[in-house]
């Protein structure tokens, strides 16, 4: 019983771990806090947690788990906006391309009209040096005369009447004012 004792003795004398407990609390002016100290008076005590103590392995563990988690995102998201920027790149190519194809070529009455409308376009240098020298290739327009066909009258046959001028008509002499009286 002696050694019961003892052992009892001592294991009240140890020290024992130390204890906290959480307080969410609801303050006077609406908002939540969250403290190991009591609530203020006035307040009200949403929740009372106890603490519960965590092992060094355990906090280790936790950690690195946290740091492997947060590579794998930072690689994800690395990869992701590489793909969205090669993405981004392939759209602009094939938009570019579209422009280039579905545009519907433009006629020009001269070189200069042609050279004005690529200055004021968006092209790499390649295609600035083609459309270019496509444009100064143009020849100035040069008046072309077509002949146009004069309808041809055969003279009437001898067993049809020829038609018979128009009589002439004299143009109307002034007319003539007369100042005797008109009958009523």
């Amino acid at each position: 019983m002696s050694r019961a004792f003892i052992v009892i003795v001592l294991l009240i004398s140890l020290p024992a771990p130390a204890s906290a407990e959480i307080y969410k609390c609801r303050l006077q002016n609406g908002t939540t806090e969250i403290s190991n100290a009591p609530c203020p008076i006035g307040s009200g005590t949403v929740m009372v947690r106890p603490d519960e103590p965590v092992s060094e392995a355990s906090r280790r563990r936790a950690e690195r788990d946290v740091e492997r988690m947060r590579d794998y995102v930072e690689k994800r998201e690395a990869v992701q906006r590489s793909e969205q920027k090669a993405e981004r790149e392939e759209q602009a190519a094939s938009q570019q391309q579209n422009d280039s194809t579905s545009r519907s070529p433009r006629i020009y009455g001269n070189a200069d009209d042609c050279l004005r409308d690529v200055a004021q376009m968006a092209l790499d240098a390649t295609q600035r040096i083609q459309m270019e020298t496509e444009c100064r290739s143009i020849v100035n327009p040069q008046t072309v005369y077509v002949p146009v066909a004069v309808p041809y009258y055969p003279t009437p046959h001898p067993h049809h009447k020829a038609p018979q001028p128009a009589p002439k008509v004299s143009p109307p002499s002034e007319p003539k004012i007369s100042l005797s009286p008109q009958p009523k």
